[in-house]
């Protein structure tokens, strides 16, 4: 499902950033560019995010594939 529509992230963006460290919003902002333009999304990603942290505490092995940086890719 698309998060960010503005800088066409979704969910399998952000649970694969949290795989490679990603712990806060501010961190979502700066490598995937969530809430960076009409902010929209803050919510829905800040809900993805505590998801996917919940996700990695618990041990529960990610169903997502890994996915590139689209702050890189620009």
């Amino acid at each position: 499902m698309y998060v960010c529509v503005c800088n066409a992230v979704t969910e399998s963006h952000i649970h694969d950033a949290v795989e490679r460290g990603v712990r806060r919003m501010r961190d979502l902002r700066d490598h995937l560019g969530v809430a960076a333009d009409c902010g929209r999304c803050a919510s829905c990603a800040h809900s993805c995010l505590k998801s996917a942290l919940g996700s990695q505490a618990a041990g529960a092995p990610q169903a997502f594939p890994a996915a590139f940086s689209l702050m890189e890719a620009r």
